[in-house]
């Protein structure tokens, strides 16, 4: 029972050591939705308190039949994020891509936060819901 206890240690410590020295690296893993190829969003705020939001959705061609945008700027107070008054955009696109742009001045500085989700239909299956969040600083 010993010399077992022994050999199965052994092998334990080998198989830790040799997982040890394998090279590793960090891969981002972007789902497969059954309409969309792609999303790209961007968030800035220049200094005279210009918030945009700009955003791109590739989805198939012969696919992809329509793609909503929504948008909705929220301002961080405290711990949580309320609602920009007027910062709020929605976009309906019958198209298999879609890009845009939306901008609205900011009247105070702090952190904002946009949150662009995507609802992108097509015959690939269900719809796609994509939800992203981009802070920025004002």
């Amino acid at each position: 029972m010993k010399v077992r206890n022994r050999i199965i240690s052994f092998v334990m410590l080998c198989v830790m050591l040799f997982a040890m020295i394998l090279p590793t690296t960090a891969v981002e893993i972007m789902p497969r939705y059954n309409n969309t190829a792609n999303t790209v969003e961007e968030f800035t705020i220049d200094s005279t308190g210009i918030a945009t939001v700009e955003y791109v959705c590739n989805g198939y061609k012969n696919l992809t039949t329509t793609i909503k945008v929504e948008i909705q700027l929220q301002k961080k107070t405290w711990w949580w994020y309320n609602n920009v008054d007027g910062a709020y955009w929605k976009d309906l696109i019958n198209d298999y891509s879609a890009d845009g742009a939306h901008s609205i001045q900011l009247t105070e500085g702090g952190t904002y936060k946009a949150i662009v989700t995507y609802t992108v239909y097509g015959s690939g299956g269900t719809a796609d819901v994509i939800t992203r969040e981009i802070e920025a600083y004002y």
